[in-house]
């Protein structure tokens, strides 16, 4: 068994030292720059590297330092569950994860809570406008929960408290249902992918986010793990990291978010499917729950050979894919290798009956071949079912249909061209740890709109409303101060209207190409 005494004190300090030394504030600095964490480094994940992401941002305080040591001791020793537990008794602290919020609706939400030994837990919603507050339980004693809470109010502003069966206050925070349909108040969501564990600490982006007053985030892979393969041990201690981040920790607790994985918390990098790229077999159904433990999705009691699902964000039909694990390896190239036959049949269900005003799907990897000529993407496996989903995309008449994407790092948008002068818009977001990645800009620029590389921080949003009979899109591509690089507006008719380039600063202009 691992204890805190693994790590002698004076090795303690020693770590903490050198990943203090040199601090910068959220406000300075640039993603390039030598102080933080390469990603290298982060896909090491270390105690020491992992020391430096939690203190890259600001030093945390020493008693936040000194659990995550103990923490991570007791999760990668040979009882992690009971060790944990001991450690959270000598630290006083009664959880350790969350309140993250979920599965967002217009009348209800989901709210996860990780705790040390198995308990159940209270949730009290109270409307703003209001003191009659409303009571919800845990079904049953566990130390993971997701409590459903409904029969809420559509477009209300709600908040909310934790406790436990001792009365342990476990967090609070707050947050606002959905519309139940377009109207000309705007409703925003946000979303990006490629944290890379890096950008959890990272406060200005997510505190952008959230003032903004974004409803909920789309996560769209690379968001905790690094690099972990199948050692379930240490992809505990990621998850751990996360969860002390207070930038994570205020963000999750107030913003409701959904996360779908790509390469690097699946496995490993471009690794998919039941096997690695040496054939050695992958604990596919180990992975999934693991992902289930510690994400907040919808449907997350669905059975599935995957971890896709489908939900409505009020008035908008969102379809997140599993882009990674259902891969057929020895069928690459051939129809529905990429999403699996079941995912594949799924997905052509959804589009199909689907009535909502606005469908959104996203994909871990990129839908188009612009970047890296289709790198471990849609491109260079399934050609064909891709066509097939994009024909029925063109038949959504009354729809507007984006494809959202992560895994290059930058970030692009591309507007994919159909027949009869019709086109699909792409939003490729992967800036939220601000990681180095591939050209900004594609082979083929007359279907690109834009392209960031690597070493860019950004997240995207979109603003729905609609004033008369037409709904409206605005996708803006946001910095860390909030700045507009980027403002698209989209119509339903796929028609893409440009506004005058917004103001850019020199030091923009040299990493970032723009496309009339």
């Amino acid at each position: 068994m691992h204890s805190n005494s693994d790590l002698p004190r004076r090795e303690f300090l020693h770590l903490a030292a050198f990943s203090i030394g040199g601090m910068l504030t959220a406000q300075a600095g640039k993603p390039s720059d030598s102080i933080f964490v390469s990603l290298g480094d982060a896909h090491k994940g270390t105690l020491e590297i992992d020391l430096r992401i939690m203190n890259q941002f600001g030093t945390q305080p020493k008693e936040v330092q000194e659990f995550y040591t103990a923490g991570r001791a007791a999760l990668t020793g040979a009882m992690p569950e009971q060790e944990m537990a001991k450690v959270c008794r000598k630290f006083n602290r009664h959880s350790i994860g969350g309140p993250l919020l979920g599965n967002l609706t217009s009348t209800s939400i989901a709210i996860w809570l990780q705790l040390p030994e198995p308990d159940t837990v209270k949730v009290v919603v109270t409307p703003k406008s209001s003191d009659s507050p409303i009571h919800f339980s845990s079904k049953q004693s566990d130390s993971i929960h997701s409590v459903n809470c409904t029969d809420l109010t559509p477009d209300t502003s709600y908040t909310y408290s934790v406790i436990d069966s001792k009365q342990n206050e476990l967090g609070k925070g707050s947050f606002v249902t959905a519309p139940v349909e377009f109207s000309d108040k705007p409703f925003r969501i946000a979303f990006g992918g490629d944290f890379h564990k890096i950008g959890l600490y990272q406060p200005a982006l997510m505190q952008q986010v959230r003032e903004r007053g974004n409803r909920m985030m789309f996560l769209i892979g690379d968001s905790a793990v690094d690099g972990r393969k199948d050692d379930f041990k240490l992809i505990e201690t990621d998850y751990l990291l996360r969860n002390l981040s207070p930038t994570w920790k205020e963000f999750s607790a107030n913003v409701p978010v959904s996360a779908t994985w790509d390469d690097h918390d699946y496995w490993g990098n471009d690794t998919s499917g039941k096997f690695t790229k040496n054939k050695k077999p992958i604990d596919v159904i180990g992975l999934r729950n693991a992902w289930k433990n510690h994400w907040n999705n919808p449907e997350r009691d669905t059975e599935r050979e995957g971890i896709y699902f489908q939900t409505r964000v009020g008035p908008i039909h969102y379809i997140a894919l599993d882009t990674r694990s259902c891969r057929e390896n020895d069928q690459r190239g051939k129809l529905n290798c990429f999403l699996g036959e079941s995912q594949m049949t799924w997905l052509k269900q959804q589009v199909q009956s689907s009535d909502a005003e606005c469908i959104i799907i996203s994909s871990g990897t990129m839908w188009s071949d612009y970047i890296s000529n289709g790198k471990d993407s849609w491109g260079t496996w399934d050609t064909e079912g891709r066509e097939e989903i994009f024909k029925m995309i063109d038949q959504k008449q009354d729809s507007l249909v984006l494809l959202l994407s992560g895994d290059r790092h930058g970030a692009r948008g591309f507007a994919i061209p159909r027949p009869n002068g019709k086109k699909i818009h792409e939003l490729e977001v992967g800036t939220l740890g601000g990681v180095p990645g591939p050209n900004a800009i594609g082979k083929n620029k007359k279907d690109q709109i834009f392209g960031y590389p690597g070493n860019t921080w950004a997240f995207g949003e979109l603003t729905f409303s609609k004033p008369k009979e037409e709904l409206q899109v605005v996708f803006r591509l946001l910095d860390e101060q909030g700045k507009e690089l980027e403002t698209l507006t989209l119509a339903k008719l796929a028609l893409l209207q440009r506004p005058q380039p917004s103001s850019i600063s020199s030091a923009q202009c040299n990493t970032t190409e723009r496309l009339s």
